[in-house]
């Protein structure tokens, strides 16, 4: 069942209160060494010391110490690393240099706590599980490679998932690993093929309990020598991707890029040219994929609420009833059609179906219960349990 990008259980304590002060003013103290008598340099470095610690005052009350530490290489490459980006201006208060050669600098900082806020925010929201199908055909190759084809759940390459995976895994993604979807998912002959239809991935996607599909081909060919007279040749891969989100359907994103490498053998060169393209395209394939995912939790969303054996209108009313009334964050609640004993709602809720369906996990209706079924980040599905 997939997770939502909620915040983690022990992170942020204080998230919901994260627009109270946009800007919070820190008195903090930096110190740093003062090496080969250059003291303008400990200075400087002594005011980044502050400024950061400045910076971590305002984290560290925004959010729990267990989350800070289990987070903490998140948190030092996004917050701390970056610290002079978050004071938006700064005082010297006091500053001079002790006999034993250290130089300390206090300053009054104000901090944009609400940039802080929001980038904390997206650390500790639960990332996507993303499921990567990208073919590729190196230089020399006579077709593409892909982990879904005939031989099934492996593939000779797979450099650019390998690649992407080394990019966002630190960061909280989850990616589905082929080679455990073995007897569990089945590959039609209509899926056996490089360039797959919409349809086709979505399928794949909810069946490996993606939230996430990256789709596309990447093709490496040689661009010859890398000048006269010189072993060394030039290798150019090119990538043409589409994101997905495989609830919707909704193309996050489109990549269409291209990268190089040079190397004497011609494979090593192709792969060094793939992990270069991954290299590249990396960055703003996040963007696009959290700037959506993200905006979709923090925001009323369409649900399609799928009800099965309830009788009559009574049970539907006191359905619907419940969740007009008792179920915080639904705006509204619409029946869209009736077929064969289920009821299709439209309910516009700002969650998603794994939380919709805990709401009515912990409800008992008069004669009757509904247990979940189905629960993705746009669908529920509930079927009545007398």
């Amino acid at each position: 069942m997939r997770r939502t990008a909620l915040l983690g259980a022990t992170a942020l304590c204080l998230f919901a209160n994260s627009a109270l002060a946009a800007e919070e003013t820190i008195e903090v103290t930096g110190v740093a060494a003062v090496v080969n008598n250059d003291v303008a340099a400990a200075r400087d470095r002594a005011i980044d010391d502050a400024k950061r610690k400045a910076v971590e005052q305002v984290a560290g009350a925004q959010i729990s110490s267990q989350s800070m530490t289990e987070n903490f290489q998140l948190v030092e490459e996004r917050i701390y690393a970056r610290a002079s980006g978050f004071v938006r201006r700064y005082e010297i208060k006091s500053e001079f240099k002790d006999p034993d050669g250290t130089y300390h600098v206090k300053i009054k900082a104000a901090v944009d706590a609400g940039s802080v806020a929001e980038n904390l925010d997206q650390i500790f929201k639960v990332k996507p599980r993303v499921i990567v199908l990208i073919a590729e055909q190196n230089v020399g190759a006579s077709s593409m490679s892909y982990w879904w084809g005939q031989k099934g759940f492996s593939s000779e390459m797979d450099l650019m998932m390998n690649s992407l995976i080394g990019e966002w895994q630190p960061k909280g993604f989850k990616f589905v690993d082929p080679g455990m979807l073995k007897g569990k998912l089945k590959l039609t002959k209509a899926m056996q093929r490089a360039e797959l239809g919409n349809d086709d991935v979505l399928t794949l996607g909810k069946n490996s309990d993606a939230d996430i599909a990256i789709v596309g081909k990447v093709v490496v060919t040689d661009a010859g020598p890398v000048m006269e007279g010189v072993k060394m040749r030039s290798f150019h891969a090119v990538g043409t991707l589409r994101i997905l989100n495989v609830d919707t359907g909704e193309i996050l994103a489109v990549a269409d890029e291209g990268a190089t490498a040079a190397h004497i053998d011609g494979n090593q060169g192709g792969r060094l040219a793939i992990k270069a393209l991954a290299k590249t395209l990396s960055p703003g394939l996040e963007k696009n994929i959290l700037s959506k995912w993200t905006a979709e939790a923090a925001s009323a969303q369409s649900l399609e609420v799928v009800l099965k054996g309830l009788k009559g209108s009574s049970e539907l009313n006191r359905v619907t009833q419940y969740l007009k009334g008792e179920v915080r964050g639904v705006e509204s609640v619409d029946v869209r059609r009736k077929r064969k004993g289920q009821v299709y709602l439209d309910v516009r809720y700002r969650g998603d179906g794994l939380g919709l369906g805990k709401a009515f996990e912990e409800k008992s209706f008069d004669g009757f219960k509904l247990d979940v079924d189905e629960a993705s980040k746009a669908k529920l599905v509930l079927r009545v349990e007398k």
